[in-house]
């Protein structure tokens, strides 16, 4: 019996992996399964590292599959936006970069693999920024993996600025 191509592939990548349930927290903020779901590759062991609350500077959080850390984040605090000149650098970081809008005030460079995003708060720190870069087998370069990072911004930047009381 001769199998196709895709079908071959298809039993290669299932053989030894599960689906990994994704993390009901990260960096103390709440997540929506639905968009954190479709960044976490396939693998045998899924966790979490974030020992930073928001209010540290900077703080740091992951989501770590077998060993490779698939969803990074940073979130910094300052007092002022980027200049236009580092949104254009940002631009080139990111495969498929382009500044795209946010559900709050502020500014996103978002592409496939990455994303800078700065939110305007109220208070001596006016900005929270956030630094996310994803790794593994769900990046998925295209306007669709733009559209998954994109959902997931919109959730755990708009939860994160309620956590950290960042209002504007």
């Amino acid at each position: 019996m001769t199998l196709p191509i895709a079908a071959l592939a298809m039993l290669a990548s299932a053989c030894g992996k599960s689906d990994l349930a994704a993390p009901k927290k990260l960096c103390g903020v709440p997540l929506n399964e639905a968009t954190v779901s479709p960044l976490i590759p396939q693998g045998e062991k899924l966790r979490t590292w974030d020992p930073d609350p928001l209010d540290t500077d900077p703080a740091y959080c992951y989501i770590i599959v077998d060993g490779i850390r698939a969803v990074n984040i940073t979130v910094r605090w300052s007092d002022r936006d980027p200049n236009p000149e580092d949104w254009e650098y940002a631009k080139s970081g990111y495969k498929l970069g382009a500044l795209r809008k946010t559900p709050f005030t502020g500014t996103a460079v978002i592409g496939s693999d990455g994303a800078l995003i700065s939110a305007k708060c109220n208070g001596p720190d006016k900005y929270m920024h956030f630094v996310i870069r994803l790794n593994g087998g769900r990046v998925e370069n295209s306007q669709a993996g733009v559209e998954k990072l994109q959902h997931f911004i919109e959730d755990f930047a708009t939860g994160a600025k309620q956590e950290a009381g960042c209002t504007a």
